[in-house]
């Protein structure tokens, strides 16, 4: 007697078959309607960072004979740039058919604004008498901090030039407003490409790509907008107050809008075909290499146990395990948590804080531990800021791990490149504050 062969469900295919369809139609119209010509800006910018890149390297030899006049008339050409940074705005595509696209994507406009707004003449030249009173800082985490940038220099085998040295021969004057503006230049770049990933999509389509369900997505938008909102006001408490920008740690300011950029990057990635233009891919390709260099030199000072941790998460992303997005975002929540455990003990809370808001059943909350951890930046807008980037990251990452759960999800190679790029930025967000303003 012939065995009936077994049926494959019809009905589910063809539900499943209309599902990614309909998603790929969807991307297909959004990409119709995305603006396609931020490839002007992001070069200028990408132009002028590069030249203030090249510069902060050259100016470590700044007490080598040979080097100096070069150097020098290099500095001057880049000091006369200045006066026309803020000409790239109107290199900026025009927005108006997505007006009411989203509220994020109109923050993204508002901070390339506000950092354009701030790196003016005026404002620059005001900046630099905070600034000048902490130059070696303001220098070291600008520029040194940088793994291209090694103290070291193996063909000569000696060390290179000093801050002092490189204030002697600009002044502290000049080499203050080289800093704050190198800082705002880059801020600047991180915020374009921030807009172009929110420009991508209509917000209504989050998270077309994975299929986020209702509830999900609800969680993620509320999240990321409430994030939005609270960069939104760090941006114009600089902007009403430009000195506060200087009276930060040079540290913070920067990783701030990199975190904004990729949370950004993180929603495009799982809501429409992303199209990365090389600028940014170099962008991206930099940002990596810096998360990697930060997190193997201070994971170890923290605890050396965060290292092995960390590094057994990117073993598990490189995996080819069938089960590997569960196991990697596992990993990294468990970081997160012992991470944030180490920095704010239980007892040093208790001792700081017996407000009882800041306690849950007599042990201390997120938020408490996270109040710790900035607890010596008297900046208001930016302890929001901070709080509500540690929640937009652990949202990103309960989604991911929530969505394997999902027969119908499934999670590309570059969704989890996005992914592990905003969960160690905001690692890298965390030890910078140990680091730039707990430990000084």
């Amino acid at each position: 007697m012939k065995r009936k062969k077994k049926r494959i469900q019809p009905k589910l295919r063809k539900k499943r078959t209309k599902k990614y369809q309909g998603a790929a139609a969807q991307s297909a119209r959004d990409k119709e309607n995305r603006p396609n010509n931020y490839e002007k800006a992001a070069n200028y910018l990408s132009s002028y960072n590069s030249n203030i890149n090249s510069l902060a390297n050259q100016l470590r030899f700044v007490e080598v004979p040979n080097y100096q006049n070069k150097i020098l008339s290099a500095f001057s050409g880049i000091q006369s740039q200045l006066s026309t940074f803020s000409s790239f705005n109107n290199l900026l595509p025009n927005l108006d058919h997505l007006k009411y696209s989203s509220h994020a994507l109109d923050i993204s406009r508002d901070a390339i604004l506000a950092y354009s707004k701030l790196s003016t003449l005026d404002t620059i030249s005001n900046l630099t008498s905070v600034v000048s009173k902490r130059l070696p800082d303001w220098y070291n985490q600008t520029f040194l901090k940088s793994p291209f940038l090694n103290e070291f220099d193996s063909q000569s085998g000696k060390y290179l030039s000093s801050s002092q040295a490189i204030t002697e021969m600009l002044g502290a004057k000049n080499l203050s407003a080289f800093s704050v503006q190198s800082a705002l230049a880059k801020a600047t770049e991180y915020s374009l490409y921030t807009e172009k990933s929110l420009s991508s999509f209509p917000w209504q389509n989050l998270g077309l790509k994975i299929g986020l369900t209702a509830t999900s997505k609800a969680i993620l938008g509320n999240s990321f907008l409430g994030f939005s909102d609270d960069y939104d006001k760090l941006l114009k408490s600089f902007s009403s107050d430009p000195k506060s920008f200087a009276e930060l740690s040079p540290s913070i300011t920067r990783i701030a809008p990199i975190e904004y950029f990729t949370g950004a990057n993180l929603l495009e990635s799982i809501s429409v075909e992303e199209e990365s233009q090389t600028t940014e891919n170099l962008l991206k390709n930099e940002l990596q290499y810096e998360n990697e260099y930060t997190l193997n030199k201070y994971l170890p000072l923290v605890n050396s146990g965060l290292l092995n941790m960390w590094k057994g998460a990117i073993e598990t992303f490189n995996s080819r395990n069938s089960d590997k997005v569960r196991q990697f975002t596992v990993s990294l929540r468990e970081l997160f948590g012992h991470l944030m455990h180490i920095l704010a003990p239980d007892e040093d809370i208790k001792k700081w804080t017996t407000d009882s808001t800041y306690f849950d059943k007599g042990k201390p909350t997120r938020r408490a531990r996270l109040h710790y951890i900035y607890r010596n930046i008297s900046n208001q807008p930016f302890n929001k800021f901070a709080e509500q980037n540690i929640k937009a990251t652990l949202e990103f990452i309960a989604i991911f791990q929530d969505g394997t759960h999902s027969i119908d999800s499934g999670f590309s190679q570059q969704q989890l490149i996005a992914l592990k790029s905003k969960a160690e930025t905001t690692l890298k967000f965390l030890i910078e504050i140990e680091f730039s303003v707990n430990r000084q």
